[in-house]
């Protein structure tokens, strides 16, 4: 998995595309928290849940179907959220989502459950070039860290920073239309 440092990497990176006015302050802090809470399956190995099991690591709560629910959950709070029911489900979607797709691409793990329940069966990409961090504050602070980080830096934030200016020119124009022209008399 990718550090929890570089999941939000994805919400960070539509902010800094759409901008304070489109993705409101409050609906980026939910979209964080959902780039980041499929991982709260970890507590499961104290409970013994087994790495594979559908409540394991990367199962369940990896999956799209999570992401939709707490995307649709989100969407009862768009108001105070300060965003469109349509563009909150969309931002929270694609900020929880993205955690399994990024797990996906990383080097180690048994795969993601991404169709999870309808499929228990665990996916990677065929192309994973990304360092898989290990679980635990303390196994993540140890030679490998540095190689985790400059795979992150390489492989996700570099990509969310170019998406960003690609959806902020994208999406300039549309801001604000170009002054009338001043009719003549």
């Amino acid at each position: 998995m990718p550090t929890l440092l570089t999941h939000p990497a994805v919400p960070l990176a539509l902010r800094a595309g759409l901008g304070a006015r489109r993705l409101p302050g409050r609906l980026l802090l939910v979209a964080i928290a959902g780039s980041l809470l499929p991982d709260v399956d970890v507590v499961g190995f104290r409970f013994g849940i087994a790495y594979g099991d559908l409540l394991g690591h990367r199962g369940l709560s990896h999956s799209l179907l999570v992401a939709g629910c707490l995307a649709a959950l989100a969407t009862l709070f768009a108001g105070r959220l300060g965003a469109s029911r349509s563009a909150t489900f969309g931002v929270v979607f694609l900020a929880t989502a993205s955690h399994g797709l990024l797990d996906a691409f990383t080097d180690g793990g048994l795969g993601v459950a991404l169709l999870s329940p309808f499929d228990r069966a665990r996916y990677f990409f065929p192309w994973r070039p990304i360092e898989v961090s290990p679980i635990g504050i303390a196994r993540f602070f140890s030679a490998d860290s540095l190689a985790v980080l400059r795979s992150e830096i390489v492989w996700i934030w570099l990509p969310c920073i170019v998406a960003a200016l690609l959806i902020r020119a994208l999406t300039s124009g549309a801001r604000t239309p170009p002054p009338a022209a001043p009719e003549s008399t």
